[in-house]
């Protein structure tokens, strides 16, 4: 049993400089099943734009208290901002921006491929993302649930409740009687404090 589990959103990186859903435009819209499939050159030259600035991102004090504690994440984000400040434990929901991988062949490929060619360069399928877009399925919502149906304690951080995902997962722990704290400004310097507090 952990005694705490938190539940990360774009929230806790803006402190990092990677920028918020909501400052982004229609970023949303672009994330999608529909858009991936109706223009995936677009699409990708979207995701490269994106690992560009979260290249340049560090971790800040939120992320790196998370992993002092060896708390137990399961993140929404995408910017591999934990794994960074040294977090094991994450379940990185929506995936992330490491690789690319063709259906076909089963292969994957280092997310720089995409640079010269959207295209598999065995079948010649398009590549497709490591990330969950809007309109698929949550191929880690039951790893997210188990992580969260055993701790004691959840901390929700830097989340605007947009996304079912974490609504369903909150939802599930307040079901399951666990308590749950919630952490939307400032994360930088209020995680260690409540860690310090629970832990």
């Amino acid at each position: 049993m952990f005694k705490i589990a938190t539940i990360t959103g774009a929230g806790i990186s803006k402190a990092s400089g990677v920028p918020t859903f909501e400052e982004r435009g229609d970023l949303r819209d672009k994330l999608s099943r529909e858009f991936f499939e109706s223009s995936p050159r677009e699409f990708y030259d979207i995701l490269l734009t994106m690992e560009a600035k979260i290249k340049l991102a560090k971790p800040n004090d939120a992320h790196l208290a998370l992993a002092e504690f060896e708390v137990p994440i399961v993140t929404m984000n995408i910017d591999g901002l934990h794994h960074r400040a040294g977090s094991s434990n994450v379940v990185e929901i929506h995936g992330n921006l490491e690789s690319v991988y063709c259906h076909s062949c089963n292969l994957d490929f280092d997310l720089n491929i995409i640079k010269e060619n959207i295209n598999c360069p065995e079948c010649r399928r398009t590549l497709e993302p490591n990330v969950v877009l809007y309109g698929d399925m949550l191929p880690k919502f039951h790893e997210a649930l188990e992580t969260i149906g055993y701790t004691e304690r959840l901390l929700v951080v830097g989340t605007s409740f947009y996304t079912s995902t974490v609504c369903e997962l909150v939802d599930w722990a307040k079901f399951s009687n666990i308590p749950v704290d919630i952490i939307n400004d400032n994360s930088e310097t209020k995680v260690r404090e409540y860690l310090k507090k629970y832990m």
